[in-house]
């Protein structure tokens, strides 16, 4: 008999605190009556996601490290980042976003982006705008008491039907399992 040996190579590893992390807020969001982080799927590969600006957010119950893309911001700001100075972005993204506890960090080029760690996608929206934020799992300090369960999607239409048989028997209950690996039992289709 010819046994191959192969090497399984994982795709991604998550250190112990980040699993840790995903699973506190998978299928919840964060709501504390004056932001909301309404968190989404896991994003493995940020490389794909684009130039970023690294971003601090504070408020009360939460303390993490995000991620705007730049499209993101320049939509909010109204103008083209890429003709200013890191300063005065900082000073814009201050200006606007500086009530709802969002602080400029640092810009990350495209090259850059493909090192971070997974990313958690979220969608952050406060009573005057809402977009996109990718969150940074290590740094994630969320309070528990304002996650609370998203609610359900699914459509009330939606009918539901399963039917499953893998097959009929004529033997009762006690015959079945008075059964010993002595006993022949024949198998055949209906």
């Amino acid at each position: 008999m010819k046994h191959d040996i192969i090497t399984l190579t994982p795709f991604c590893e998550l250190s112990q605190k980040s699993a840790t992390q995903i699973n506190t807020v998978a299928g919840h969001q964060f709501d504390n009556n004056a932001i909301q982080l309404n968190f989404g799927k896991l994003i493995l590969e940020p490389g794909t996601i684009g130039e970023l600006v690294e971003v601090s957010l504070t408020h009360i119950g939460i303390d993490i490290t995000g991620y705007l893309r730049v499209a993101d911001i320049e939509r909010l700001l109204g103008l083209e980042l890429k003709h200013l100075e890191q300063e005065y972005i900082s000073y814009l993204i201050a200006q606007n976003l500086s009530v709802e506890g969002i602080r400029y960090l640092r810009f990350i080029e495209k090259a850059e982006v493909t090192h971070l760690s997974p990313l958690m996608a979220s969608i952050f929206s406060c009573n005057r705008l809402e977009t996109n934020m990718y969150v940074a799992m290590e740094s994630m300090d969320i309070d528990p008491d304002y996650l609370q369960m998203k609610p359900q999607s699914l459509s009330p239409t939606l009918k539901l039907s399963v039917s499953w048989t893998p097959f009929e028997t004529y033997l009762s209950a006690d015959e079945l399992t008075s059964l010993s690996s002595d006993d022949m039992v024949m198998v055949y289709s209906k």
